[in-house]
């Protein structure tokens, strides 16, 4: 009996060496890189280096008892209920490698993981506790199929890991494919997104209270547009935004 379970006990030990080998292999064959500032990352993380980590630029904005610029932002345009974004987008910074990485590298464990991260920050400030279902910004069909995902679909479902908030896809839908935001100014991007969105027609089991989920806020032309469209249709519904990141 004695020796069976020194066998077994062999056994488990050389397979995790083999398993430790072969990790150790790919890590050589492939290492990984910080997203940031590119320097070997040790197996044990994957995405950011300690230092890059250290100076993201955090908004603290769901701590905020005054109006933020994202508030702000909305002031004047549309009602909503309350907003935050965890970090501050500027070209050239850690932000924009991170949301460079999740839209246009595939990388949907790092939209997951920081989606996640997000929803944690929001548990503890009371003020998103009602909020009783995420709604991510909708890419139009065509993109996301090239694309492969919607990456704020991805962030609302890692925020949905953290906080069990329900995940509704289903309210919302995107029709008309647009031209790219990125070049536009404030009143180009309204054009172009003002009549693209679509709202369920459905009139049960609609939540209270929703956040509108996107990955980075710059002039807000976007989120207005969905805003209007779901509360023409249901104007008893409450509307706040959650994001990311928004432009400094």
């Amino acid at each position: 009996m004695l020796l069976r379970q020194q066998a077994v006990r062999k056994a488990a030990l050389w397979k995790k060496k083999a398993v430790d080998w072969k990790g150790d292999l790919l890590h050589l064959m492939f290492p990984n890189s910080c997203l940031v500032c590119h320097a070997e990352l040790p197996a044990s993380l994957v995405h950011i280096c300690p230092v890059c980590e250290s100076e993201l630029d955090l908004t603290y904005f769901e701590s905020y008892a005054e109006a933020t610029v994202l508030d702000k932002l909305f002031w004047g345009r549309v009602e909503v209920q309350t907003t935050a974004a965890m970090l501050h987008f500027q070209k050239e910074g850690g932000t924009q490698a991170i949301l460079h990485a999740i839209k246009y590298q595939g990388n949907v464990d790092l939209a997951l993981e920081m989606g996640a991260r997000f929803g944690r920050r929001l548990l503890e400030q009371e003020k998103y506790a009602d909020i009783d279902a995420l709604v991510p910004v909708p890419l139009h069909p065509k993109k996301k199929y090239l694309r492969g995902y919607n990456q704020s679909e991805l962030i609302a479902q890692g925020i949905a890991s953290a906080t069990h908030i329900p995940l509704r896809s289903d309210l919302l839908t995107r029709g008309v494919h647009t031209e790219s935001q990125t070049k536009k100014g404030r009143f180009m991007r309204w054009d172009n997104v003002a009549d693209i969105f679509y709202v369920s027609q459905a009139q049960e089991g609609l939540p209270k209270h929703i956040a509108l989920v996107d990955d980075v806020v710059t002039t807000g032309a976007t989120l207005e547009a969905c805003i209007r469209k779901i509360s023409a249709q249901w104007p008893e519904i409450r509307i706040s935004v959650l994001s990311l990141a928004v432009a400094k």
